[in-house]
Order: C-alpha cells, then structure tokens, then sequence
C-alpha cells in the first residue's frame, strides 16, 4: 500500500512538473514580421526591427520557403531570438503576408553581411 502511495505521488509529481514546463515552454514563443532574405547556400533570414535573424526551421516542411523569395513580407512564430549576428532563433510557422522584391530590404544590412561572408541571390 505504501509502495502504491509512493508511486502515485511520484507520477502525480512527474504530471505536475511535465505540464508546467510544457506550458513555460510556449509562452515563449512570440510573433514576428519582417523581409525574408535568402542566402545561395539555403539559409533564411528575416529582417525585422530587431535586424538580421537566421531562421531555423522546425516546421517540419522542407519546402517551406520554396514558393517565397526574398523581400517577401513574411510573419513567423519563433522562439527566442539567440544574440549573436547574425541572431538566430527557431521558427515553427511561417506566414506570406505580402509579395515584394529586394529593394525592400536596407541596403546597409545587405552590405553588413556581405562584409561577413554572405551572399545572396538579388535577382
């Protein structure tokens, strides 16, 4: 019976921990628009006011960006944004809100990266 207490109290415990970080865990994903930028070797960027962050997809879509090209207004759901620069974060949506072409992306964010290695495909 003791056994049994203990066990249940452990699960109950184990339920109670698991539920709280679950729900810890999303409140910080966070919303976010910006001009996606593509890089020639398949890396995403979007520029936003916060500057140049590279994507990472966990979607699970592969093709997510395919049918987008870069100056496209874009939303995403990420999660926190890793300072580093370019920064980095993760993002598990992401959302065409309008068509647009390279000229609405800065011009000095696009020669900040270049002078780091970048290279974009502008066409």
């Amino acid at each position: 019976m003791k056994k049994r207490f203990i066990f249940v109290l452990l699960l109950t415990v184990s339920m109670v921990g698991y539920v709280g970080w679950s729900q810890n865990s999303q409140s910080t994903l966070g919303k976010m628009e910006g001009t996606l930028l593509k890089s020639t070797n398949d890396v995403n960027l979007i520029i936003s006011d916060q500057g140049a962050i590279d994507m990472n997809n966990q979607t699970g879509d592969e093709n997510l960006f395919n049918d987008l090209k870069s100056g496209d207004l874009i939303q995403i759901t990420h999660d926190e944004i890793a300072e580093s620069y370019p920064a980095q974060t993760s993002i598990y949506s992401c959302e065409l809100i309008e068509s647009g072409s390279t000229e609405d992306i800065p011009q000095d964010t696009l020669d900040s990266l270049q002078e780091m290695g970048w290279t974009f495909d502008l066409r």
